[in-house]
């Protein structure tokens, strides 16, 4: 049954915009599921969250840090005042991100560029249901993974609005430095199309650097009288104890005899791992799951489909040159066209995909993948570009090849959802928070992998203080007056084995424990 001609763009869009919401919440549904990946620094922004909706603590960075802003933990604050202190209030907030940044893909795709919604949506799968790799980052609720996408559309949304883009420029900035991105972009798409010989285009841009330099300072004036390790903390010496700004300084590394051997792991590793053609087991990436991932022969693949879209498009604009008013438009000194969406996404990943190869410090590797997420957008505006251009035959092509990418990246959800539904992976976490509950021990210190996890997930009914990167001082208070055990995964002498690989060991002497505040 054909698609009825008569049902209108706007109802179109409608429907497309609701599978949007729909799919991002079908596979952000199974990361919410108990322990399937969830990790310290996860439920270190759950117990800000919940902290927050107790009205005990309103931090402004992440706690034990004086940077990466509690953005994300306000968020998911009223959510679990009304659900409770849950993985799934906590990534509620993150799924809305998700979906907001996708969705405003096929929104503009169609408003801006003139595709029909149904082809603005193929041209979003990569974000709608991105391969199962980083569709894990997407859904975990560190603090910053969902946002810089989230940022980057939000940036163009606003693009010709002075005070909505300095704000969302401002507060973006603050919070996620990779917005840095989308920024560098813009403000070369203003410069190309004419748009900074405007007064408007200075005021946006001035505006935007005067309130972020306001509000980082106005934060940093706060950061004394904010709860930085948990309720009735204050600021004190950390791992941590660094600006954002020194935080970026410590990330960058300018070493070019370190350039082929990253550019080796870059096209070998880390970009089929992101597109879903290096296949592995799930556990490897840190998902609680014996199922696999990935598919051989999806990188060139991917890599043949973003070539083709970018080929068609600029063999159409080879053939039919902008007619001189046309240009004239464009040059005027405006906002930037519409039609600069596809090279404004581009250029985000391709800035991000280079500065994470060439400038940063961090191992290539599936453990600062996250710094790359960006990297999803080259794929979707190398569609848009092809998308948009005429020809049939071409976008049958396009279309095609990206559904059968997307189809095979949705199997290894399906596999995952197959096995989550079953109950055949153990919750060894989920296992010793049971064990210490029936025991009643409330009080212990423990490895920082998992005293955060374990008490989030009971609620605080059990406080764990973490030996090593502490965050809450409360923890710890409580773990040296009990004189409490120490919970770890790797062996030591006299030890409990509570569940296989989790041992309870006697109280640790006290130079392995951290300063109590």
């Amino acid at each position: 049954m054909g698609y009825p001609a008569r049902v209108s763009r706007r109802a179109e869009l409608g429907w497309c915009l609701g599978v949007v919401a729909l799919l991002v919440a079908a596979r952000g549904v199974l990361f919410m599921q108990p322990g399937v990946r969830f990790d310290a620094d996860q439920a270190v922004v759950g117990l800000m969250a919940k902290h927050i909706s107790e009205g005990r603590a309103f931090p402004i960075y992440f706690y034990g840090q004086s940077y990466l802003l509690a953005i994300e933990a306000y968020l998911a604050a009223p959510v679990m005042w009304l659900l409770g202190p849950t993985e799934v209030a906590l990534k509620i907030p993150v799924v809305g991100m998700n979906v907001l940044a996708a969705g405003l893909v096929v929104w503009h795709a169609h408003r801006d560029l003139g595709v029909r919604p149904l082809l603005a949506l193929v041209a979003a799968t990569p974000l709608v249901i991105p391969p199962i790799v980083p569709g894990t980052r997407l859904m975990e609720a560190m603090g910053g993974n969902a946002e810089p996408l989230l940022y980057t559309m939000l940036l163009w949304h606003f693009r010709a609005r002075v005070w909505p883009f300095a704000i969302t420029a401002a507060v973006a900035m603050a919070h996620r430095e990779l917005t840095a991105y989308a920024l560098l972009p813009l403000f070369l798409l203003d410069g190309l199309s004419g748009a900074l010989g405007a007064r408007a285009a200075w005021t946006r841009w001035g505006l935007s650097a005067v309130l972020f330099l306001v509000l980082v300072a106005s934060l940093r004036a706060a950061v004394p009288y904010s709860p930085m390790f948990g309720p009735g903390s204050r600021p004190h010496p950390g791992e941590f104890s660094f600006t954002s700004a020194e935080a970026v300084r410590m990330q960058v590394c300018l070493t070019p005899e370190r350039w082929p051997s990253r550019f080796r792991l870059l096209t070998q590793e880390h970009l089929p791992l992101m597109f879903g053609g290096l296949p592995g087991p799930l556990s490897e990436i840190g998902v609680s799951t014996g199922t696999g991932q990935g598919n051989p022969g999806l990188a060139p693949w991917v890599l043949g489909l973003t070539v083709a879209g970018l080929a068609r498009s600029l063999l159409i604009a080879l053939r039919r040159p902008a007619s001189a008013a046309a240009v004239a438009a464009t040059m005027a000194p405006r906002a930037i066209p519409p039609g600069a969406l596809p090279c404004y996404l581009l250029s985000v990943g391709v800035i991000s995909i280079a500065t994470y190869w060439l400038a940063t410090c961090a191992q290539i590797s599936v453990d600062s993948l996250r710094y790359d997420l960006l990297a999803l957008l080259v794929p979707v505006g190398a569609l848009l570009a092809g998308l948009r251009a005429p020809g049939r035959a071409w976008r049958a092509g396009l279309v095609t090849a990206t559904v059968l990418w997307i189809a095979l990246s949705a199997d290894d959800y399906r596999a995952l959802s197959g096995e989550v539904r079953s109950g055949r992976w153990p919750d060894h976490r989920g296992e010793v928070m049971r064990v210490l509950l029936d025991r009643k021990l409330g009080v212990l210190w423990g490895e920082f992998r998992l005293a955060y996890v374990v008490s989030f997930r009971s609620g605080e009914r059990i406080k764990i203080a973490a030996t090593n990167f502490q965050r809450i001082d409360e923890y710890a208070r409580l773990a040296a007056a009990a004189k409490a055990p120490f919970l770890r995964q790797t062996p030591c002498a006299g030890a409990e084995e509570l569940v296989p690989g989790y041992n309870l060991c006697p109280t640790p002497s006290s130079d392995r424990l951290p300063p109590i505040y």
